[in-house]
């Protein structure tokens, strides 16, 4: 079975200069508006930040450069805050996600 590519698509300019102004934030979080495509949140349930994205056509996340020199990328889609009592508070969500130099996901959205 052949691995699906997706490519990170800029809402406004090319990921060439977006992933230029990550770079130079050396670290720090840069807000990016990606673009979304059908395969952008692929096989995700529709949390309501997901659905929000979709609606509006963009998603507004933060970025920043690792290690390796790909962007990195993670939000809370889903806050788990229990009962009034707070009993059965569980972890929030998160989804993150990971691209590449060549503006490639090297690990798709997921939610943890």
């Amino acid at each position: 079975m052949e691995e699906k590519l997706i490519k990170a698509i800029p809402r406004h300019g090319t990921w060439e200069a977006l992933y230029e102004r990550v770079k130079k934030a050396r670290g720090e979080p840069v807000w990016m508006e990606l673009k979304v495509t059908p395969e952008l949140f692929e096989g995700l349930r529709n949390y309501d930040l997901i659905y929000e994205a979709k609606r509006r056509k963009f998603l507004a996340i933060e970025g920043r450069l690792d290690e390796v020199g790909n962007v990195r990328m993670e939000m809370c889609v889903q806050q788990n805050n229990g009962d009034g009592d707070g009993f059965g508070v569980e972890p929030d969500d998160y989804m993150c996600g990971v691209i590449g130099p060549d503006g490639i996901f090297v690990k798709p959205f997921c939610v943890e």
